[in-house]
């Protein structure tokens, strides 16, 4: 039973990061959608270069994120198991926490006030992406699991905890 529970608690957050991944990807889809779409000084303002530039920092969170997490299905779906798969799970969590609020708050501000109404849906995603990240642990949570998991997978056999 230890075993199952330790299995299902390492495998949730990786399903909570998959969930991330996929709204963090709604939520660029929608921005890059309205930059394309707001005109400013008769121009689309995804045409002005230092909002290129955004875009672009918050497409490379987002494949950060699907990597980690394409790793982490992977190794799982091969049996990886204990502190192989313990590590995984924290550092899926914490990457994918961090690339969803990033991308929700650029998101925000590249929207404007719309961002954060409910008749735009963009607001949805924010809050989802809110309890997402900070559920079974915020990445600064997950970075310290992770570092104690690591210490403990290093420590020779035999030595104190």
């Amino acid at each position: 039973a230890q075993a199952a529970l330790a299995s299902a608690y390492d495998q949730t957050p990786v399903l909570a990061g998959v969930e991330l991944l996929a709204v963090s990807r709604r939520m660029l889809a929608m921005t890059l959608d309205y930059l394309r779409t707001r005109k400013q000084f008769g121009k689309p303002v995804g045409s002005f270069q230092s909002l290129q530039h955004r875009a672009v920092d918050l497409l490379i969170q987002q494949e950060l994120s699907a990597a980690v997490v394409a790793q982490a299905l992977t190794e799982i779906d091969r049996g990886c198991g204990g502190v192989e798969r313990a590590l995984l799970a924290a550092r899926v969590k914490a990457r994918c926490s961090d690339a969803a609020l990033t991308i929700a708050r650029e998101s925000v501000q590249l929207h404007g006030a719309i961002g954060v109404t409910d008749e735009y849906d963009l607001g949805f995603y924010l809050q989802r992406a809110l309890v997402l990240s900070a559920w079974l642990g915020n990445s600064g949570v997950q970075r310290r699991r992770f570092a104690a998991l690591s210490r403990h997978a290093r420590a020779p056999v035999g030595a104190g905890a």
